[in-house]
């Protein structure tokens, strides 16, 4: 009960049986059109990973809405039975290149049992960074779409945010 109450996305259904909460390592990459690495710890079954931002044309200075732009995708990750794997983008990934001087923040969620590519996102994946389809307007919104068109009975079960630097 008090690991629901601290994490309501948390079960054993999608988890492996240990108590360990999933930890996440970045790995720094430059230049940003390679892949950001990311490697995650404490998870056993598979998992897909859905890589998300702000928008090009949000202005930093102001409060910004939730992230919500799709700037990466990998469809089925399998761990390792330690509960350890490293894992790129390599479906989808395009970010916008930060500003210099400035920092863009990026999250990698983390769904199991892993989501198909369903209609809405397939129209996004492959284009441009500025494109459009790319836009949910939150992280809440693309959670409901790719849930609703990928696997109903998928659940985010952890989120590993980072930051880049111009």
């Amino acid at each position: 009960m008090l690991l629901s109450l601290l994490r309501p996305n948390w079960s054993f259904k999608n988890r492996g049986m240990s108590l360990v909460t999933p930890m996440c390592e970045v790995h720094k990459r430059y230049p940003y059109k390679k892949s950001i690495g990311v490697t995650v710890y404490g998870l056993t079954r598979d998992f897909t990973a859905v890589l998300t931002g702000y928008g090009l044309e949000q202005d930093i200075t102001k409060p910004r809405s939730n992230k919500g732009y799709l700037y990466g995708w990998n469809s089925r990750v399998k761990p390792s039975q330690n509960g350890k794997v490293s894992f790129l983008f390599y479906s989808d990934f395009v970010i916008p290149k930060p500003v210099k001087g400035q920092s863009a923040e990026f999250c990698s969620h983390i769904y199991s049992p892993p989501l198909k590519i369903g209609p809405t996102v397939r129209k996004a994946l492959g284009s441009s960074v500025d494109d459009p389809n790319r836009n949910f307007n939150s992280d809440e919104k693309l959670d409901l779409v790719i849930r609703r068109e990928g696997n109903p009975h998928s659940k985010k079960i952890a989120s590993c945010c980072f930051l880049t630097h111009g």
